[in-house]
């Protein structure tokens, strides 16, 4: 995957109950529930794949 990044933020208190109550269903942790819902949110604007296509045509270089 490369070299992981962290990059700490905030949550209002009601966004972290939501984040508290998926543990379990997107993730063993909150942080992994956040990771996780980014993906998800990437994934379906497109930018992960219009980011995969715009590599492949570099020829796989950052």
């Amino acid at each position: 995957m490369g070299k992981i990044q962290r990059f700490p933020v905030g949550f209002p208190p009601i966004i972290r109950e939501i984040i508290k109550q998926q543990v379990g269903e997107l993730g063993n942790s909150e942080a992994e529930v956040v990771k996780n819902i980014v993906l998800i949110y990437l994934t379906e604007k497109g930018l992960l794949r219009a980011m995969g296509i715009k590599k492949k045509k570099e020829g796989g270089k950052k």
